[in-house]
Order: C-alpha cells, then structure tokens, then sequence
C-alpha cells in the first residue's frame, strides 16, 4: 500500500503543479476581482497540499501491507447505470430543462447507489433539486436550460 500511495501523491503533485503554472498563465487576479485561473490555481494548489500530505503519511509507514487486486469488490452494475444516467441527463436537459431533468436524475441515483424507498427517493429529489436551483440560478444567477415546458 505504501507504494501505491506514494506514486499515486507523486503524480497528483506533478499534475497539481502543471495545473498552478497554467492557471497562472491564464492570470489569478484577487478575491474580489477573480481572475481567469482563480479557482483552476485554487483547487490545484489544495490538490497539491493534500498529495503531500498523503506521500509523507506514506513516507512515514513502515510496512508494506498486501492489497486485494483493484476490482475486487467493486459494484460494476451500479457503476454502469450511474454512467447511463448521467449520459441520459446530459441528453435530456436541453429538452427537459434543469428542474425535471435533476429531479428525475436525483431520483435515479437514489434509488441506483443507495437503494432508498420510492418516496424517501422523491422527497430527497425534490429537496436536491430545490436547494441547487435556488442556490445557482437564484442567488448566484446562473442560467440553465428551461427546456420544452418553460421550467
């Protein structure tokens, strides 16, 4: 394991790294007059801290523990329909607008990753997509399809 970490912090650090100097190409500016590669500087520089971190937690490990192979476990029928549903909403927002597409793709990853009950699923869509609209295209004025319905 320890080798793994220390790779996997060694390569999040260089690519973290790229991310700094082309985000500094692109200007940082302030934070009160945002630049264009503000939050590309800003979330790679935290990418690259946390990569540190981890490779001297990995530095400071004495054995070296064996790992069950990299697929083992993994739930890949939940993996594909996560997949499916996320192309279906991209496809479907234009159409549906950002209201009815989110609802139903909430309601979809709900039911696909954690197996909820059918009206825990729609209370939760609705909740998650009433604070991410009221959120973003309220308060933060950002505009999204409104689809064939006008919402």
């Amino acid at each position: 394991m320890r080798n793994y970490d220390m790779g996997s912090s060694l390569f999040w650090l260089v690519l973290s790294i790229l991310v700094c100097i082309q985000a500094l190409h692109l200007g940082v500016g302030t934070l009160r007059n945002p630049g264009m590669g503000f939050m590309s500087f800003g979330a790679s520089g935290l990418l690259g801290i946390l990569s540190l971190v981890l490779f001297l937690k990995a530095l400071s490990k004495r054995e070296d523990v064996k790992i069950a192979s990299f697929f083992s476990g993994t739930l890949w029928k939940r993996v594909l329909l996560v997949w499916v549903a996320l192309l279906v909403y991209a496809k479907v927002m234009p159409l549906g607008g950002y209201l009815i597409s989110t609802f139903f793709l909430m309601g979809s990853l709900f039911w696909i990753v954690r197996g909820q009950r059918w009206w825990w699923v729609v209370v939760l869509s609705s909740l998650t997509t009433v604070i991410t609209y009221y959120v973003f295209s309220i308060k933060l004025n950002c505009q999204f399809p409104e689809g064939l319905l006008g919402f």
